[in-house]
């Protein structure tokens, strides 16, 4: 089992508790999940339709790839199969974003 904080997840209705890795977000992993796909989505669709990828969206979605590693690497969390499941399918979709990005005439558009 994940050690979990004392605080709930933020998201709107829920009241599982938020697992020690997820502070910082402060989501349940379900919703963490629910999260960070749709902001790869979001990132993917503007990169497609040619406008320009936020910056801030692409670090915050490379900065999962660690969390990821270090999260399924740790000993001390446990993922149900489904979320283990997700969070290497965020990882292929993250680093498929990337490649794309990397490889694109597409600008990256800094946050102001």
């Amino acid at each position: 089992m994940m050690a979990t904080s004392s605080r709930t997840c933020h998201s709107e209705s829920c009241a599982v508790k938020v697992p020690v890795v997820l502070e910082k977000e402060g989501l349940c992993p379900d919703h963490y999940l629910e999260d960070a796909f749709g902001k790869l989505a979001l990132a993917t669709e503007h990169f497609h339709r040619g406008q320009n990828v936020d910056c801030r969206t692409l670090d915050w979605l490379l900065a999962q790839v660690d969390f990821v590693v270090d999260s399924l690497a740790e000993e001390g969390t446990t993922w149900d199969s489904d979320q283990r499941s997700k969070l290497l399918e965020l990882l292929l979709g993250i680093a498929n974003l990337n490649e794309y990005v990397r490889h694109s005439t597409v600008p990256v558009r800094q946050s102001n």
